[in-house]
């Protein structure tokens, strides 16, 4: 079920014990891809594992804001603090430790996302503060291949679910995500090794491609949800 959609009494009656907290970002990704890719494909796997699942689930309203200034000079990024993204979830936790929930599975679909959430789930569980546990789910290491910025499987995915707001792919300036150099980080922002933003090549995704890779990413959220129980 999903929380946006349904009455206080929906609720009651379903008594969910797992809730699904789709994570994403509002940022650029290259000249082809919406900027709110990483909600909209994190948004879709909750959905869509929500259903499939044998997990007594709910998915909670997507978060659309992630951690993300590193893609600020581009137009359109919208980025909060690790600390502000922190604060928030935690008391999205604080607000469900009353309900039926007890299982919070964050699905996040934004890699600057992921050392935030990751801690706030180990200190939920080192917490007596909080009657339920979390988790850190993400699609992009659910997947065998490697998954660029706006780069093939991305785009791919974006257009098995939303083509009609996806342009013609485009090859970035940059092939993999290289702002390292001898272990130190020496690029701090995306435009000083990718002009257009986009990290690998997406000319040459499909939709069919996008649906096997979303099919696969699915299939382990439910399988991690199965493991969780």
């Amino acid at each position: 079920m999903q929380l946006e959609t349904s009455s206080w009494t929906d609720v009651e009656d379903a008594a969910p014990t797992t809730a699904l907290l789709p994570v994403g970002s509002t940022e650029q990704h290259g000249p082809h891809a919406p900027v709110g890719t990483d909600t909209i494909i994190a948004r879709a796997i909750a959905e869509t594992a929500d259903g499939e699942s044998t997990a007594d689930s709910v998915v909670l309203p997507a978060l659309p804001v992630g951690v993300a200034p590193y893609h600020g000079h581009f137009p359109g990024t919208l980025s909060v603090s690790s600390e502000t993204l922190r604060s928030y979830v935690r008391d999205v936790l604080e607000s469900l430790s009353a309900s039926s929930v007890e299982t919070v599975v964050f699905v996040n679909g934004h890699g600057g996302n992921g050392g935030t959430l990751g801690n706030l789930a180990r200190e939920v569980a080192d917490s007596s503060e909080f009657d339920l546990e979390a988790f850190l789910w993400e699609w992009m290491r659910a997947v065998d291949d490697h998954v660029g910025h706006a780069g093939e499987l991305e785009t791919a995915v974006l257009l098995h679910l939303c083509p009609e707001e996806v342009g013609d792919p485009v090859a970035g300036d940059a092939l993999e995500w290289d702002d390292t150099v001898d272990g130190g980080v020496v690029h701090r922002f995306t435009e000083g090794f990718s002009e257009n933003g986009a990290v690998g090549d997406a000319t040459g995704a499909t939709a069919e491609q996008g649906e096997a890779v979303f099919e696969t990413a699915v299939d382990a959220l439910c399988s991690f949800l199965d493991r969780i129980e």
